[in-house]
């Protein structure tokens, strides 16, 4: 007998649960929002999950909606369905270029920043459920939210109507306004940049060195120096060397004047 009493401690639970769900709900405007995709919602549920950044059940834990979760396996899921999509398209549709050429491109409309345009276009940020700080944080122009959030909204239209649905919407979102500008501006391979630069204009080839390591093992900070024929032209820091190096190779691209002052650029013919 004892162990059926447990059964309505649980259904109030239960009951309370679903009415801090209905309470979080009615956050999210379904009908603007469905316009704002484009797209009709079958099953609000995925969609609710996707919205919902892990900031939000940190609020009030007592008053949290405990049936909801983040959107980060959401995220997880979405992440993979939007590579294999952005995949498949490079593929059929540049059939001139090379692997190298597809790589970069999908690494383009896949990065963070990127994305974040893409929720912006959408006013995501109209619909998340998330803490102040966290809202105030996306206004600010940090990127990963939105852009988690973006993933997410693919892995819940995937769930909700499959394959060929989130082929659709992404194809409406990305797609139809490719074209090799449009990617290029979002090109943050800074290196590469420099590289192709250095190779056109002078006879030298980037070097890249570690000058100072901070920090400890778990936590550390690179500064990294890019050189061109033994002079120091830009420097940056980051969490790892690579990160540093993009750093150093941006920072160099904005002190090309310095090429023609020390006289290494290749003369015009």
């Amino acid at each position: 007998m004892k162990k059926f009493r447990l059964f309505p401690s649980f259904k109030k639970n239960s009951e309370k649960s679903d009415i801090s769900v209905a309470k979080a709900v009615k956050k999210i405007d379904f009908i603007s929002f469905q316009k704002c995709l484009n797209y009709k919602i079958n099953d609000r549920k995925y969609f609710i999950n996707a919205l919902t950044h892990r900031s939000f059940l940190k609020i009030k834990r007592e008053t949290t909606p405990q049936l909801l979760t983040s959107n980060e396996r959401l995220e997880f899921l979405g992440d993979a369905v939007l590579d294999l999509i952005v995949a498949e398209f490079l593929y059929k549709n540049f059939p001139g270029n090379e692997e190298g050429d597809l790589t970069k491109f999908r690494s383009i409309l896949v990065n963070k920043r990127f994305l974040a345009e893409r929720a912006k276009s959408i006013r995501l940020q109209d619909f998340l459920l998330a803490s102040n700080t966290a809202l105030r944080s996306i206004t600010e122009g940090y990127d990963a939210i939105l852009a988690d959030a973006y993933e997410a909204l693919i892995g819940a239209i995937f769930l909700d109507s499959g394959y060929e649905s989130v082929k659709k919407f992404i194809n409406q979102e990305i797609f139809i306004k490719l074209d090799i500008k449009w990617l290029n501006q979002f090109d943050e391979n800074y290196k590469s940049k420099f590289l192709e630069f250095s190779q056109a204009n002078t006879e030298y080839i980037p070097e890249y060195k570690v000058i100072k390591e901070e920090g400890p093992e778990h936590h550390k900070l690179f500064t990294v120096e890019v050189h061109l024929a033994d002079n120091c032209l830009g420097s940056g820091k980051g969490k790892s060397k690579k990160q540093a190096e993009q750093e150093a190779a941006k920072n160099a691209l904005q002190n090309l004047d310095v090429l023609e002052k020390i006289g290494i650029l290749k003369k015009k013919k």
